[in-house]
């Protein structure tokens, strides 16, 4: 039995897909968050493994680059940089898997250095829906280019599909369905159709796991052979933003850039609650950086080995050392105000006090 329940919950769901792999041959599944491999590597090895070999297969895709689909707004730019260095660590020393796209659905907002950030870890191309959520003003393209505050630009694409039929939300979601409805609607909201003419639709239950269920994959055969609607085929997220990419690059469409940070008109209390987790979480960001560099002075000066390590990759069975468990802390930002903040607290002083600056600054 894991001790996390989200371990538990991406065993069930990740169970449910390794079943349906075999049911479906042409099934194709997509995990993004290195977090959920390691409690699952960790708690149900056998799952794991099993993993392992459809990744091998190419039909498990380990990719997203993030360790968590991490909040941008509070989030120091550092910290940042470490989910994406541990995230796409991960992937490649546990999979072989070199990740060129992030992977960022569903988080309050996007920083306008994340352009920067990106493109100096060797991500390419940036995939979310969130922004149509915007309360008032909805975003003028759905492929971009996106221009950080250095000039620096990656390509930015939004996946388009509708909510249910029944639904009147204007905004798009990567919690798709696969029925005629959410098949013709992506096409039909895309706005960027004199640029590109192929999509990507993200089906399934998430936002609490779950995943794909089989009436969904029977329904994605049988779309694909009605005539009227756009076909439908199963294929990797990597592969689908390489294409793109190609698409951008040759077509002689003007392709618009957005100059600026991407901000969401809506959920703006999870960044004005919880003010004293908000205030730790980036003390806690100021101890780190401090603490590496006087790590990093003595042992070019001095000789000394560091005090502690701030490796993610170093654990000592499931306790995650200092900044692996800070990355934790970073993640949705409804986790900013959902999560009870005592118990948040005594966590985050827990790993402070490991810091050797803790006395002087917190």
């Amino acid at each position: 039995m894991a001790a996390d329940p989200y371990a538990g919950k991406a065993a069930r769901s990740f169970s449910t897909v390794l079943r349906l792999m075999k049911q479906f041959p042409e099934y194709i599944f997509l995990q993004t968050q290195p977090q959920l491999y390691d409690y699952i590597k960790q708690d149900y090895p056998e799952i794991y493994a099993e993993i392992a070999e459809r990744v091998k297969e190419g039909r498990w895709e380990a990719g997203g680059a993030m360790w968590l689909e991490a909040d941008c707004n509070l989030t120091s730019g550092e910290s940042l940089v470490r989910q994406i260095l541990y995230g796409t660590k991960f992937f490649r020393e546990e999979f072989g898997a070199e990740c060129k796209y992030l992977w960022l659905p569903d988080v309050f907002g996007y920083s306008w250095a994340l352009p920067q950030i990106l493109s100096k870890s060797g991500i390419d191309t940036f995939m979310t829906t969130k922004i149509s959520w915007s309360q008032y003003n909805r975003m003028p393209h759905d492929t971009f280019r996106w221009r950080g505050i250095d000039g620096t630009e990656v390509l930015a694409h939004f996946i388009t599909t509708p909510e249910g039929p029944e639904s009147s939300a204007w905004y798009y979601t990567y919690n798709g369905l696969i029925e005629p409805f959410s098949v013709q609607g992506i096409w039909d909201q895309y706005r960027d159709k004199n640029l590109n003419r192929e999509l990507l639709l993200s089906y399934g239950y998430g936002d609490g796991g779950g995943g794909v269920n089989r009436e969904m994959l029977e329904m994605r055969r049988r779309l694909d052979e009605i005539p009227g609607v756009p076909n439908v085929k199963t294929g990797r997220a990597d592969e689908y933003f390489e294409r793109l990419q190609r698409t951008i690059e040759s077509t002689d469409e003007y392709v618009h850039t957005w100059d600026g940070e991407l901000y969401l008109e809506f959920h703006r209390g999870t960044y004005t609650s919880q003010a004293y987790n908000k205030r730790m979480n980036r003390k806690l960001e100021l101890l780190y950086r401090e603490s590496e560099w006087l790590q990093a002075m003595l042992a070019a000066e001095k000789g000394i080995s560091p005090v502690i390590r701030l490796s993610s990759c170093m654990k000592v069975g499931k306790s995650f050392c200092a900044i692996s468990s800070m990355i934790l802390f970073l993640a949705h930002p409804s986790a900013r105000y959902m999560r009870i903040p005592e118990q948040s607290m005594r966590k985050r002083f827990g790993l402070a006090r490991k810091l050797p600056l803790w006395p002087r600054r917190v």
